[in-house]
């Protein structure tokens, strides 16, 4: 996961070329004298000029005479109001609704005057989209394009900054997927061709990072059967972990084994590649993970570093110490205000601050792609308050991974007094901010309009403790803003003491409305033990609702699994049997040693009895775990995590798929 960086933190310095330019959207619109700007109400073009046919993407328009009555129409298609944000008499930003590929024009009507214009041609629908839309520099993301009007058939390529996309699979005429080549830094065309050599362009559909996340990390692809592919990334750094060991079966003598190459890839050809498989990534300095029972040919796996001042060099290297190509949002949060683009409104719904150690305060977000993450409060000197730089409204700036991001604020009363306390009222949302590596897109403005008046009561039932544990709840809530991506409130988590949780009360939530029409709240609660909320756990997550007006009930915790063996003596580092008075479905053990220095995740589907390698013939680093296990012996060195299967209802087929789509938003990956 990461982090939203405060606007404090500069771009990396420039190379001798210079500064890198910024990206305006509004290169055309600012304020100009001593000429004649033409038609008081005019349509000068859009940035950018196109999109995928599925809609949502965040286009700025050009122009003259603009007001907060303003209509837009998308070819035939109305924008719909809650997706039109008039900044300034010169620009507004909407939300494209879908449309048939091809260009189209585009009108702009003010519904107080019933003024119109339209400039033709000014928006061009792509044939198809791409998801996700961002992977790392390495390659190896999976992608999806959906068309519309298509003609994919087996043969057809696609091709992503012209470098050929991998394990091309057609599934029908408007959908295909592929693996993504290592690329450059930045966005890329994506061109698809077909049989007829006939080709579909979509420009600057795909973006390479080094983001932390841009592998989308879990189980993927077909039907196992000869191939199999594993990539390993650093889950600290975000970067293609070279050198890490790749064991395919239960024995390490006998097993399959691959080293990844630079870009963090091992690809594996045999005819026992069939059926299901063990998959475990090892190797010195890491955290060992594996896979029960993979019955796919790609495995992606985010690896956590050994915490060891000793590691970092020697036989296996990780992979840190690689800069952040950030991009940069920079805008202005706009309120309403009666004397329209006249001056910068009040800050309406933040109350004046009562003591001197309070200020009214907004801070700028990504949203995130775990719903269950904590709420962090930027440093302080990231705020943007009243004695901000603006136009219409109050300036902020945000460094973040490039892609196309969603960005949320906050404006409350924020206390400097210890400990430091941040209360919101108003929130603003911008979807769809395109940025590039070491470019800044500016006029990201961002409508503060919806009040936190809100508030949701969680009534959760969690499982009794077995002696160890749990012996607290812990209660998150988040709000969508779109696939993937979660808005985080200083409200969440709370905790509580087991045995009698009582009713969790999140007070100072989003109606759903407007801005966040469709969207969601996200509700997760976990029956964990000790202040860091380690296992033995339950937990129930992803509980999505809309209605805010009736206490959430949360039920359906699993009882918490036994441990069979290891049980008493010694572990052999190789057999693990648990029972359970419950359907599993998927299963999460974690085996610490060392004090916790070593910590093997493992994943099963269900299966509460199985073998694994021996580690100890990777590394003797893995033999000293083994022998510290054993020496000291104790079941509650191996903690389980499991889930119920009645939890995925009918959203997944499978526990598997589920579990790849979780460890894709960054929820359970290791």
């Amino acid at each position: 996961m990461v982090a939203c960086l405060p606007s404090t933190i500069p771009l990396l310095e420039a190379d001798d070329a210079g500064p890198p330019p910024s990206t305006d959207l509004n290169a055309d619109a600012g304020p100009r004298s001593d000429v004649d700007l033409g038609d008081p109400y005019a349509l000068v073009g859009l940035e950018p000029s196109h999109g995928p046919w599925t809609g949502g993407t965040r286009t700025v328009l050009a122009g003259r005479g603009f007001s907060s009555r303003l209509r837009v129409l998308v070819g035939a298609n109305e924008v719909p109001t809650a997706d039109i944000f008039a900044s300034d008499p010169t620009r507004a930003a909407i939300v494209t609704p879908s449309g048939a590929p091809g260009t189209v024009p585009v009108t702009i009507i003010d519904d107080g005057t019933k003024k119109s214009r339209t400039l033709a041609g000014a928006f061009n629908y792509d044939a198809f989209d791409v998801t996700p839309s961002s992977g790392a520099t390495s390659g190896g993301t999976h992608v999806a394009l959906r068309g519309l009007g298509t003609a994919w058939a087996t043969g057809t390529t696609v091709t992503i900054g012209g470098k050929p996309c991998a394990d091309v699979t057609v599934t029908d005429p408007t959908h295909l997927e592929c693996t993504t080549p290592p690329g450059a830094l930045g966005t890329k065309d994506i061109t698809v061709t077909n049989l007829d050599t006939s080709q579909v362009i979509a420009r600057d559909a795909f973006t390479y990072s080094d983001s932390a996340d841009g592998y989308r990390g879990g189980l993927s692809g077909g039907a196992l059967s000869g191939t199999l592919k594993v990539i390993v990334v650093d889950s600290y750094a975000g970067n293609a972990l070279p050198g890490a060991k790749v064991i395919v079966g239960t024995d390490a003598k006998s097993a399959l084994i691959a080293t990844t190459n630079s870009g963090g890839v091992a690809l594996l050809t045999d005819p026992s590649l069939k059926g299901v498989v063990t998959v475990t990534i090892a190797g010195k300095c890491l955290q060992p993970t594996s896979f029960v029972d993979v019955p796919v040919d790609t495995v992606t796996a985010y690896i956590d570093p050994v915490l060891d001042p000793t590691c970092g060099t020697g036989d296996m290297p990780l992979g840190g110490g690689k800069g952040k190509d950030l991009g940069v949002a920079i805008g202005e949060l706009v309120w309403p205000t009666g004397t329209e683009f006249q001056s910068r409104g009040a800050w309406v719904g933040v109350p004046l601050p009562l003591r001197s150690t309070e200020r009214r305060a907004a801070y700028v977000f990504a949203a995130s792609s775990n719903a269950d993450g904590n709420f962090y409060l930027p440093d302080a000197s990231a705020a943007t308050t009243m004695d901000s730089d603006g136009t219409f409204g109050y300036g902020y700036q945000l460094a973040y991974y490039p892609g196309n991001i969603t960005l949320y604020a906050l404006a409350g009363i924020e206390d400097s007094a210890p400990p430091r306390r941040f209360q919101p009222y108003i929130m603003g949302v911008q979807r769809g901010v395109p940025l590039a590596p070491n470019v800044a897109t500016t006029h990201v403005d961002i409508k503060m309009e919806t009040p936190l008046d809100h508030a949701m009561v969680i009534d959760a039932k969690p499982p009794a403790s077995n002696g160890r544990g749990p012996d607290r709840l812990i209660s998150r809530l988040a709000v969508t803003l779109g696939q993937n991506a979660y808005a985080l409130l200083p409200v969440s988590p709370q905790t509580k003491l087991l045995p009698s949780p009582g009713l969790v009360s999140m007070v100072g939530i989003p109606a759903l409305a407007g801005a966040l029409s469709n969207e969601s709240y996200v509700v997760s609660s976990s029956a964990v033990t000790g202040m860091y909320g380690q296992p033995p756990l339950s937990a129930l997550t992803h509980v999505r609702t809309a209605d805010a007006n009736v206490p959430l009930a949360m039920t359906g915790f699993l009882p918490l699994p036994v441990l069979v063996a290891p049980s008493q003596g010694t572990w052999d580092g190789q057999h693990i049997s648990l029972s359970a008075n419950a359907t599993i479905d998927l299963v999460k053990l974690v085996v610490s040693s060392a004090g916790g220095g070593i910590s093997w995740t493992i994943v099963s589907p269900g299966k509460l009895a199985f073998t694994l390698p021996d580690l100890a013939a990777i590394s003797p680093a893995y033999a000293l775990a083994k022998g510290a296990i054993s020496a000291q012996a104790q079941i509650a060195r191996i903690n389980s995590f499991s889930y119920a299967k009645l939890r995925y209802g009918q959203l997944y087929p499978s526990a598997w798929s589920a579990y790849a789509a979780e460890v894709a938003s960054g929820v359970y990956g290791p």
